[in-house]
């Protein structure tokens, strides 16, 4: 048997589901249709999708970190095998949403000069088609002596087992992933084996009808991939307002300056924010003892000229039950820090999200974690 001699397909399908929002980004910048920074990949029916390319990276930079069997039989090698594998762009039914952010200086604590910007995301809860495609051949098959008919698939089935595994506890996809960004997963995950040894898969692949085999995911360790892993849940003492400014809410017959970030119902703290908190008081930390951020920018990644260094320091964004807080508006006049009175024309409105309740309760959580290899999908 030659080694490209077609053996067999393994067919993957499933619903991919975000379990955070996704930034796929067109490269276009602003423009005058669209005045946001990044603006989300669409089609040309306007629909936001994953690339193949995309999966199909973080699925390679996976196998390859963990050592995958066949990594090279399965993948391809630009010197020795053609890639077996072949992904779909996934098509995704969800709604785009606006974030902001700001590039804070690391001394001052405040905001740079031009560094404030907004991006589109789609949001978490969005949907689409996965298809995944392997053709197995000759070069797939275990053993050496190639006029063995009794071969068996089990070093290629077994790798695939493990993507199987990947796709259905989570990967993460797009950019800004060390901020929570990009989490999904596949649920009703199927793969179908068709061995063209048996007639039944041969007419069951030229039909479309399922395969006389399934092959099973393997069982993923989430946490394997780290160092350390915090996960801890927080009360709110008052209230809070991550700022949305994309709002037609009015208070009475005045409008509401900023509500609360929400996705869906559930009120958002985002990654960039805890990100930027975290590293913010880890600089404060370390400059009151006189050291040097050179091992802060080692863990949380840098990017300043020619100096990139990517992040190994994982945030999860954290949402909060609507049940857990009540979205009050707030009227305020700014205030003049010189003679401590209110400035003229400067009343505002905005709209935190308090605690409902006098005691505390746990209603949020916080988690991050530190990458111990090159990539944390």
């Amino acid at each position: 048997m030659k080694k490209s001699a077609l053996i067999g397909k393994i067919l993957i399908t499933g619903e991919l589901k975000l379990k955070s929002p996704l930034l796929i980004g067109d490269g276009a910048g602003e423009t005058s249709d669209n005045f946001r920074d990044i603006h989300v990949l669409q089609n040309q029916d306007g629909v936001p999708f994953i690339p193949g390319t995309s999966i199909c990276g973080v699925l390679r930079d996976y196998a390859k970190s963990v050592g995958l069997d066949m990594f090279e039989e399965i993948f391809g090698d630009e010197n020795k095998f053609q890639s077996a594998i072949q992904f779909d762009d996934i098509e995704l039914s969800g709604k785009i949403v606006a974030r902001d952010g700001v590039r804070i200086d690391g001394v001052t604590g405040t905001g740079e000069k031009g560094g404030k910007y907004d991006y589109e995301a789609v949001d978490r809860g969005a949907k689409g088609d996965i298809r995944i495609l392997v053709n197995l051949r000759g070069v797939h098959r275990d053993g050496e002596n190639p006029d063995d008919k009794n071969y068996t698939l089990e070093k290629v089935t077994g790798a695939v087992k493990k993507i199987l595994g990947r796709l259905q506890s989570r990967i993460q996809l797009g950019a800004l992933t060390s901020k929570g960004f990009g989490l999904a997963a596949v649920e009703n995950l199927n793969a179908d084996f068709y061995d063209f040894r048996k007639k039944a898969d041969v007419i069951a692949w030229l039909t479309d009808k399922p395969a006389s085999k399934k092959i099973q995911p393997a069982v993923e360790n989430l946490n394997a991939e780290a160092d350390f892993v915090v996960d801890a849940k927080f009360a709110l003492n008052s209230s809070f307002i991550i700022r949305d400014y994309d709002t037609s809410e009015k208070s009475g017959d005045s409008p509401i300056n900023a509500v609360s970030l929400k996705s869906g119902t559930d009120f958002v703290i985002p990654g960039t924010s805890l990100k930027g908190i975290f590293r913010h008081r880890a600089e404060y930390i370390l400059s009151k003892f006189n050291v040097a951020a050179d091992a802060l920018n080692e863990l949380m990644g840098i990017s300043e000229g020619e100096t990139k260094v990517k992040s190994r320091f994982i945030v999860a964004e954290s949402y909060v039950k609507p049940e857990n807080v009540a979205a009050v508006a707030h009227t305020r006049n700014k205030i003049d820090r010189f003679t401590g009175g209110t400035l003229q024309g400067t009343l505002f409105t905005t709209k935190p999200a308090w605690k409902k309740i006098p005691t505390r309760r746990l209603i949020f959580t916080l988690k991050f974690a530190r990458q111990k290899i090159s990539r944390l999908a």
